[in-house]
């Protein structure tokens, strides 16, 4: 089968979605086909994130993709006419080394300056407010009463249904097997059910993001990393509506839903890459070390499911976002499990670029070449 297009985007989670909306809101005359390798839109690395957004980054692009986004999410349920359960529970930041704490300074320093409220609290506060959390060992935290959760299947699904009232076309259970191109132009894309041809191509495929780009001929040095959540029953001494809590010397962070069920993980941040959301058991015990290590009452928690969620990293930590050397071969990408708290900037900045329009903020430093010819170093650990 045979189809032309405007715009085709790969890959039907909430980046991709993201983009969709965001181009047909721009511009109600595009015919956009988002094409989707999963059964289900939103069935892949979308539907394992935890929903967390937050403020408190190293990098200030971080902080500027948070700022663009953020309204969104605020005013997402009344536009996109669904529910995301969006609440303001903050994160606490908490660390025993001094260069980790210095950090935390700076990203207070940073935050306030853009008129983002946020404090450094020494371990006797953090023991007052948080009974539960081990603090002799603690030099301090940070904590941003601005940082949330919001139920990313909602905000998938509002996007998916603002898509589809915009006449978006969304095709399921179609893997794309090649980017086709022509004298250094893309010219749409090939699947085994369909060719679509398109002067423009979004490649929002998560995970899959490099292995897509390279049918292209685009070398893109993101891989996809494996990473554990750990659910577990409420527990009674930890309260449903406490801040996301982070061990940032193990990776250690304890979430609480609404309901009071627990998320836990993020130990597993050196995992090997793998595009398979496989668990692996071997991980339990250390974590459970990390985990009772910082707050004890865990011994007593009830591990009722383990699953596997994949994110893709680059080697200096921030995402993909622009056009490659394949004129109309556009991807986005590779933001290190930062993708859904950041996908209402990254749609509207990539639509930006696709139309000609200047985008909310300078996205040089996010460019798919800049790994050319330069070895980036680590600056957006966390």
């Amino acid at each position: 089968m045979a189809l032309t297009s405007d715009v085709v985007v790969i890959g039907a989670g909430v980046i991709g979605l993201s983009t969709a909306y965001h181009l047909t809101r721009k511009n109600k005359n595009l015919r956009i086909i988002v094409v989707e390798k999963e059964k289900f839109h939103g069935a892949g690395s979308t539907a394992q994130c935890t929903g967390g957004i937050r403020h408190q980054f190293t990098n200030p692009l971080n902080i500027q993709l948070t700022q663009i986004s953020y309204p969104y999410f605020l005013r997402f349920a009344a536009e996109m006419q669904y529910p995301i359960y969006f609440r303001k529970r903050g994160y606490l930041f908490v660390t025993t080394q001094e260069s980790r704490m210095q950090s935390l300074a700076e990203i207070v320093h940073q935050l306030e300056s853009r008129d983002i409220p946020a404090e450094l609290i020494d371990p006797e506060e953090i023991a007052s407010r948080y009974p539960f959390i081990k603090t002799g060992d603690l030099l301090g935290g940070s904590y941003c009463p601005l940082d949330a959760y919001a139920d990313p299947y909602g905000v998938m699904e509002g996007y998916y249904r603002q898509c589809r009232r915009m006449n978006v076309e969304v095709i399921c259970n179609t893997g794309v097997e090649s980017i086709i191109t022509r004298n250094g132009e893309v010219k749409g894309v090939r699947a085994k059910q369909v060719e679509i041809s398109a002067p423009v191509v979004i490649n929002a495929a998560g995970p899959h993001l490099h292995l897509v780009a390279r049918t292209a001929g685009i070398h893109l040095p993101a891989a996809p990393y494996r990473r554990q959540v750990y659910v577990c029953a409420p527990l009674q001494q930890i309260p449903a509506g406490i801040p996301l809590v982070v061990d940032m010397d193990t990776g250690f962070y304890v979430h609480a839903e609404k309901n009071g069920i627990l998320l836990l993980g993020g130990t597993d941040r050196d995992s090997s890459p793998g595009l398979e959301p496989v668990v692996d058991r071997s991980r339990l015990l250390p974590f459970i070390e990390a985990a009772t290590a910082r707050i004890p009452i865990l011994e007593d928690a009830q591990v009722t499911r383990i699953y596997t969620g994949i994110r893709s990293l680059t080697p200096d930590g921030l995402g993909i976002l622009g056009e490659t050397g394949v004129k109309g071969f556009y991807c986005a990408g590779g933001f290190g499990g930062n993708g859904f708290m950041h996908a209402p900037a990254i749609g509207l900045i990539t639509a930006c670029l696709v139309l000609g329009e200047k985008p909310p903020l300078d996205v040089t430093p996010l460019s798919p070449g800049r790994f050319i010819n330069s070895r980036p170093g680590e600056n957006a650990l966390f």
